[in-house]
């Protein structure tokens, strides 16, 4: 080939090279399962666009806010007592929080959650979210720190079948029979009900039985579970005061041992044909494991066991892998409005939004998730009409666009969504997305050293779950000691 050919050749094959990329869309073209790129202009002359957020000063800045407040007795004002708090760099520091946003009937409900902290009694806090609270995680460290201030021990509610390989607070070991049926996800299509507990899914040992099929009494189902503390959990998390099994749909009288400190400190027979009831048993005084063995012609559909106190705070850690966060409109409305008037929850904070992330695709969808986010909201409140709710939004997550990860091209809009939402329904909203960095801020933690989040550029690991669970904190008790203020 001649030279001049060459440069011809070589010159045709840049200037169609060059219009593939002209022409290629940002985010490329999908083939199958296949996305396909061309480099653009900038990247071939070596450009680089993408920046990750520096949270350095973020991490910098966490403290404990509890560690900021120093309140101490007047008695200089003639005979009025004064609680004054002294608050050397409380309104420097704070100022790095990520404030909770609400409309003014928001805050009166946060308010009235914390009239129940400050009377001392017994206050529960359900905590819903999807995988990134999978373990107990952010919720342990949310949880240790309320107890600690204004006491309560215990693990909480817990499924009978725990579903996650690993739990920070506790322990679980059950017989091999038991099974459980989740009502998200891959829901099973021979349960005939929509009876699943206020956790999202009942477990059973015993196999399903029909509610249309006469049931005859031909075998003998027996099993066990065991619930005990784990030796890297919180001291407070460790102590069971009472324990509590909630359960229904059995065909037959099941004989139930509750065995505590080596001793068996209840022998009863759970209820037949009823679709809720509740079997309750204060346990010995420092109790750290206990044992449940059932026997008899069928099992019950157990919707959780609790194991806690009867003073202060009980935080459940509800974690829905996959979920995202529209389970409470599908679950049987009087069956679920029994098991909360048991539980008697006075706080939910709703943690969802990131299974939805990967999957929008426009503003439609968006839109779309938002309504159905708002018809779970106001289903909780005609079920706990006193509760308050806080939502939390997304983290940051990553996707790989060539060689980058960047943030999901519709979180941003989806955060704001769920924000609106909550807002709109006088909720309480903690913007995790924003706290942690913003945009691009993923990366950022992931590379952190030690690291905070894990290499799928989604979840937090437990060190990067412990700041964020101590962000939130900072954020609902700096509100705590704003409604101390003004109630002096």
């Amino acid at each position: 080939m001649k030279p001049l050919q060459t440069l011809t050749f070589t010159l045709g094959v840049i200037a169609l090279l060059a219009g593939a990329m002209w022409l290629m869309p940002d985010d490329g073209f999908e083939v199958g399962e296949m996305t396909f790129h061309m480099p653009t202009f900038p990247e071939m002359l070596g450009a680089d666009d993408v920046e990750y957020a520096d949270v350095s000063e973020i991490i910098a800045q966490q403290f404990e806010i509890d560690s900021l407040v120093d309140i101490e007795v007047d008695t200089i004002a003639g005979d009025t007592v004064v609680e004054v708090i002294h608050r050397a760099d409380y309104d420097t520091l704070v100022q790095s929080v990520r404030r909770i946003e609400m409309t003014q009937l928001g805050k009166e409900n946060l308010y009235r959650f914390f009239d129940h902290l400050k009377s001392d009694s017994l206050v529960r806090i359900m905590h819903y979210g999807d995988s990134q609270i999978e373990g107990d995680r952010i919720t342990a460290f949310l949880r240790n720190k309320l107890q600690v201030k204004f006491g309560g021990t215990g693990v909480g509610l817990r499924p009978a079948l725990q579903p996650y390989d690993y739990v920070f607070s506790a322990n679980q070991i059950n017989s091999d029979n038991w099974k459980r049926y989740p009502i998200y996800g891959k829901v099973d299509s021979t349960v005939e009900h929509s009876r699943y507990g206020v956790m999202g899914a009942f477990s059973r040992y015993a196999p399903l039985a029909s509610d249309t099929i006469p049931f005859k009494d031909s075998i003998i189902y027996e099993a066990e579970m065991n619930v005990s503390k784990s030796d890297i959990s919180y001291k407070r998390t460790r102590e069971y005061e009472n324990m509590r099994l909630f359960y229904g749909h059995t065909k037959r009288p099941v004989a139930v041992q509750l065995i505590a400190r080596g001793d068996t400190v209840l022998s009863d027979t759970l209820l037949a044909d009823t679709t809720y009831a509740m079997l309750e048993c204060a346990l010995p005084d420092s109790t750290t494991s206990v044992t449940l063995k059932f026997s008899g012609y069928d099992g019950p559909d157990v919707y959780g066991i609790e194991l806690a106190s009867k003073k202060g705070v009980i935080v459940d850690n509800i974690a829905l892998r996959g979920s995202s966060g529209t389970i409470f409109t599908k679950a049987d409305y009087q069956h679920s409005l029994k098991m909360y008037n048991d539980l008697n929850p006075k706080f939910f904070i709703l943690q969802f939004g990131g299974n939805v992330i990967p999957y929008i695709k426009d503003k439609k969808a968006i839109e779309r998730y938002g309504r159905w986010f708002g018809s779970q909201i106001r289903r909780i409140n005609s079920l706990c009409p006193d509760a308050a709710i806080l939502v939390i939004g997304p983290s940051d997550m990553s996707t790989k666009v060539k060689d980058k990860y960047i943030t999901y091209k519709h979180l941003p809009n989806v955060v704001e969504t769920l924000k609106q939402v909550a807002l709109e329904n006088n909720c309480a909203y903690w913007d995790m997305y924003e706290a942690m960095g913003g945009y691009n801020s993923m990366p950022s933690w992931v590379n952190a050293q030690p690291e905070l989040a894990r290499p799928d550029y989604v979840h937090f690991s437990a060190r990067g779950a412990r700041l964020v669970a101590n962000m939130f904190y900072n954020a609902l008790i700096l509100e705590y000691n704003n409604y101390l203020e003004e109630e002096m």
